[in-house]
Formats: structure tokens, C-alpha cells, sequence
């Protein structure tokens, strides 16, 4: 066999330092930002927020968008199962609430998992996310504070332990272990964290294994930002937005749709959503929130 490398002249402490602290690349996770122009979208959720009654923010805009995307690439609604790539049944999506304690120091991390939020309307999303969060954070959530029970009870030693078998049972066999507590597939297709209430302008999320949730979204504080369009150099309104995935379920192909299919519905609300009074409570509860085909601006590649 050909002698493929040598020692080299002058290694470093460092790194015989680094080789010794650290394995080999195992981890599959991807990030990515971008600024995203956000003023044309603020001016439509404002509209909407105020024909609807409701709320609607730019988590609410991410999970719906997001969740249409995957409604028109359904192969990247997926789970790692074991070693294969399964596809989801259902388009879920879960957002992330602070929760602060009762001393007010630091924020636990809880959340509100929406399931087949593709067929919501955005006022719907606001409506549940909003109540549902209410609920978390006056402790009066019944699944969380369940949950929340269960864990005080368990040592801290045990704990990690523990957690590995309810993945294996809840995503391998798996097991209904609601009693426990433990939801069935908890987290769901996605899930969307907004950092910008912390004042923070940029902030990357990790995956969480136990999650089984290939990406998340995580969108900054909105400030003013420098665009050029048409060789024309503007400030608009724009927010950082970060994104982590799981390389192991998207490659570049993927992970390109995604993009586009978040920024073009990011720059252009109006394209791929009803017009704000669409939302009014005087019109009828039975429109649903999808996109006409005449305002579409792309056209789904029958991923």
C-alpha cells in the first residue's frame, strides 16, 4: 500500500492538545442566516392583527409559512427512526415559551406544539398560541405541569438514563406513555423560537436529540437594516433569522426549497396569503388560509 501521509515538521501544542480533547466530526447539524426585509410582512400582520381581533406576530407568520412549505414538499416533513429517513403523517409545528420562575430570576423553557398547523388560518395560530402560552406561564397547563411533575420526581442520576428509554419506547416500538405524561411525538415537524423579547439580535438554536426535530427557526430583534433593490441603496425594517438542520434528513437540494419557500413568502405576504380582511369577524369563519392560485408565485416542484 502507497504511503499516503507523513508526520509533519513543527506540530503546535495546541494541536497535540485538540486531537487529544476531541473526537472525530460526528455532528450532523447545519446553520445558516440571512436578513430578511420584513417591512412589506409587518405592514400585512398589522392589517390582519387588527381585522382579526388577533395577535398575529412574526412567529405566527413562521409557523404558518413554514408549515406550507412542508405541505409542498412533503419529503422534507421528516424524522430520523432508528438508522432510516422516515416521512411524517402530519405536519406539526412546536414553539418555544419562556417561562420565568417564581423568584424571576432565570426562564424556563417551555413550549406549545400545534398539530396539522398547515390547515390553520394564521388568526387561528395567534389564538392558540397566545391562550396556550397564557396557560404555561400562570402554571395552569395540565400536560405541561403533568410533565413538569413527573420530573421532579425522578433523580437527577437517573434522569439522563430514563430520558433514552422513553425515546426508544415513544419513537421506536413505540409506546403511549400520555399517562406519564410524555406526549406521542412531542415536538413535531419544526419548531420556530424567537429570541427577539431577549433583546437579541442574531442567535443560533441547537437540535435537540430528544426532540427528533430536524429544524428550527430562529428569528432576532426587527431594527432598521440596508437593502438595495435595483441598484438602489434603502433602509427598511429587517430581522436576522437563524436556521439549524439536520443534515442527516436534508441535503443542499432540500435545504435550497426550504430557504426559498420561507424567503420568498417572508418578502412577499400578500403573494401567498388572503388579503387582511379576509381575517375580519364580521366576514364568515369558514375561509381557510390558503393561497390563491392566481397570487401564487411559484409553482411546487412534486417533491
Amino acid at each position: 500500500m502507497p504511503k499516503l501521509w507523513k508526520e509533519p515538521e513543527d506540530v503546535s501544542s495546541w494541536r497535540k492538545i485538540s486531537v487529544g480533547m476531541w473526537k472525530r466530526p460526528a455532528d450532523p447539524t447545519i446553520y445558516g442566516y440571512e436578513i430578511v426585509d420584513v417591512e412589506e410582512l409587518l405592514t400585512y400582520l398589522d392589517e390582519v392583527s387588527e381585522a382579526s381581533g388577533e395577535k398575529v406576530t412574526i412567529t405566527t407568520y413562521l409557523t404558518k409559512l413554514i408549515s406550507d412549505v412542508l405541505a409542498e414538499y412533503p419529503k422534507l416533513n421528516s424524522i430520523v427512526v432508528g438508522n432510516r429517513v422516515m416521512q411524517r403523517e402530519h405536519i406539526d409545528a412546536f414553539c418555544q415559551v419562556a417561562v420565568a420562575n417564581e423568584a424571576g430570576g432565570s426562564a424556563d423553557l417551555s413550549g406549545v406544539k400545534l398539530r396539522d398547523s398547515d390547515s390553520m388560518t394564521l388568526p387561528e395560530i395567534a389564538a392558540r398560541l397566545h391562550s396556550r402560552a397564557e396557560r404555561i406561564r400562570k402554571g395552569q397547563d395540565e400536560e405541561i405541569e403533568q410533565t413538569k411533575s413527573v420530573l421532579d420526581k425522578i433523580p437527577p442520576l437517573v434522569l439522563p438514563q430514563l430520558m433514552r428509554v422513553v425515546d426508544v419506547l415513544t419513537y421506536v416500538v413505540p409506546f403511549d406513555l400520555s399517562k406519564l405524561g410524555i406526549r406521542d411525538d412531542p415536538f413535531g415537524s419544526f419548531m420556530v423560537t424567537n429570541c427577539a423579547p431577549f433583546d437579541i439580535k442574531l442567535g443560533f438554536a441547537p437540535l435537540v436529540p430528544f426532540a427528533r426535530t430536524p429544524f428550527v427557526v430562529l428569528p432576532g430583534i426587527v431594527e432598521d437594516h440596508v437593502f438595495t433593490y435595483d441598484g438602489e441603496v434603502v433602509v427598511r425594517k429587517g430581522c436576522q433569522m437563524a436556521f439549524t438542520a439536520d443534515h442527516r434528513c436534508f441535503d443542499g437540494l432540500q435545504i435550497g426549497q426550504l430557504v426559498r419557500g420561507i424567503r420568498d413568502r417572508l418578502h412577499h405576504p400578500r403573494d401567498y396569503y388572503p388579503a387582511p380582511e379576509t381575517y375580519s369577524k364580521t366576514e364568515s369563519p369558514t375561509s381557510r388560509d390558503t393561497r390563491p392560485p392566481e397570487a401564487s408565485k411559484s409553482t411546487p416542484l412534486g417533491s
